[in-house]
């Protein structure tokens, strides 16, 4: 297990490689396999090319993935409503907007879609319907809005923000988290860790906006109390594969491969701040050490997404470099992941 120790000549706390680690090969890389395992050549597979069809736009810009098999339940529940916003194209594994519909046109009718699939498919990911759209960005402008149940099954691009928070003692140069734990009634990962505040870019609201509307719901951080110590970290891109196999066969709904944005931001906490449960979508906050940190993300304790972001915090102050990481480039790479579709920028 990677150790936390002090380094001599500078008073600061660095990584160590244990002699463990060396012998069986330990990477930080296994923290990007849980939330990214979806190899770069993914359109070159057969079973890929046979199953999953391409959403694209009325004039063909690729947005989405839909599997075969979710095409199947759609078609099965709802395949009046289907036929009135696509055009299927068998041969080329195309589901495409059709021409005649507008925008306001196409989110009324993919809304009359999903509501058929919340209410009478197998589905399960649009069975916790939220009421909250996400946007499908083409040219910088959103081309349609999708309930966020949905983004799943249609494959699309999501966005979101994540806020690390840390408090870092001058005196002694060490640097402590505060790690929220999701709430055990949470439908998704309950009661692993997270991120202090992290929340999806729901339509129409802005990267800031959401970043301070998350911060008062699951925090009780208000925007005056964190706007001086908070400051834009960068962004991550990554598919997420929950099969994480490539040899699956692309067909059911578990197989899904959904695009994710994160944008990142780092709040350093004064003696005068401390996060608290808000919104019941956390079951509690706690303060961390760095060797407890590292613990956890090694053991695998924190939300798949959440624990890359904390990953991407501890390379960017340096805590994991080229000296202690021997996939520190791999690493930095498949952080920002390339999409075949348009993105907000």
């Amino acid at each position: 297990m990677v150790k936390v120790e002090t380094d001599s000549a500078t008073g600061r706390q660095i990584l160590v490689r244990t002699t463990e680690d060396n012998r069986e090969g330990f990477s930080f890389v296994e923290v990007i396999d849980r939330v990214d395992s979806l190899p770069s050549d993914f359109e070159l597979n057969e079973q890929f090319r046979k199953n999953v069809f391409y959403m694209t736009t009325h004039d063909g810009v690729k947005v989405g993935f839909v599997n075969r098999g979710i095409l199947e339940e759609i078609q099965r529940v709802a395949n009046e409503e289907l036929l009135e916003l696509f055009e299927i194209k068998e041969a080329e594994n195309i589901l495409q907007f059709k021409y005649n519909l507008d925008f306001d046109s196409r989110n009324t009718r993919l809304d009359e879609l999903g509501l058929k699939l919340r209410d009478k498919s197998k589905l399960q990911g649009v069975k916790g319907w939220r009421n909250e759209k996400y946007a499908v960005w083409v040219g910088k402008k959103p081309y349609v809005l999708v309930e966020r149940a949905l983004s799943g099954v249609l494959g699309i691009i999501t966005y979101g923000v994540h806020v690390n928070g840390y408090m870092f003692d001058e005196h002694t140069q060490e640097i402590k988290f505060w790690i929220p734990r999701r709430s055990k009634d949470k439908p998704t990962w309950p009661y692993l860790l997270d991120n202090v505040i992290a929340g999806g870019l729901g339509y129409p609201y802005g990267i800031e906006e959401t970043l301070y509307k998350e911060s008062i719901e699951e925090a009780n951080l208000d925007k005056e109390s964190i706007q001086k110590n908070i400051r834009a970290g960068g962004v991550v891109s990554y598919f997420y594969f929950p099969k994480g196999n490539i040899r699956d066969n692309f067909y059911n709904e578990s197989s899904a491969i959904v695009g994710e944005v994160e944008y990142i931001y780092d709040l350093r906490f004064d003696s005068n701040m401390k996060p608290s449960p808000n919104d019941g979508e956390v079951d509690s906050f706690n303060l961390l050490d760095l060797q407890q940190t590292i613990d956890a993300l090694v053991n695998n304790e924190f939300k798949p997404n959440c624990g890359l972001i904390m990953l991407e915090f501890l390379i960017r102050y340096g805590y994991i470099n080229a000296e202690n990481e021997p996939n520190y480039l791999k690493i930095i790479n498949r952080m920002h992941r390339s999409f075949p579709f348009p993105t907000l920028n």
